[in-house]
């Protein structure tokens, strides 16, 4: 019987340990006037921006995150040269400038969209760009281009 109890005992603080690994860092936290305000789709004119940058130094020197959930905004940056780690709000800060230099248009050309997107995070150098983007009403480009 006591063995039953342990067992039960440790399936139960395992189970915690597991639930209290799953983290909300990346989710940006809602404004107290968010009903008013627009949706960042309606602002940046896409719902899903993925993309990692490889350099010739650095492999993923730049990854960024931002997808807007009906429910849920999630962002996350980060910058292997300048030893940037951002998510959340802080995250959602970065991109928002970075967003903001690109206007990225859902009928861009996709090499048009890959060289702005460099240009926007600063990279003139890079061996591999994956942008996968979510405009709104339509479906999501995946795009890679390697030099």
């Amino acid at each position: 019987m006591k063995v039953k109890w342990i067992l039960l005992i440790i399936v139960l603080l395992s189970s915690q340990l597991v639930m209290s690994a799953c983290s909300d860092k990346n989710i940006v936290k809602k404004k107290s006037d968010e009903d008013e305000q627009q949706s960042l789709g309606d602002e940046f004119g896409f719902i899903s921006f993925d993309v990692a940058i490889d350099t010739t130094d650095t492999k993923e020197a730049i990854l960024a995150n931002y997808e807007e959930k009906p429910d849920k905004t999630e962002a996350m940056y980060e910058n292997k040269m300048e030893d940037a780690y951002l998510h959340g709000d802080q995250a959602m800060d970065k991109l928002d400038g970075i967003f903001k230099e690109l206007a990225l248009e859902s009928d861009a050309d996709d090499e048009d969209l890959i060289k702005q997107t460099a240009e926007a995070f600063g990279v003139k150098e890079y061996t591999t760009l994956k942008l996968t983007i979510q405009f709104k009403g339509h479906d999501a480009k995946k795009l890679m281009m390697s030099k």
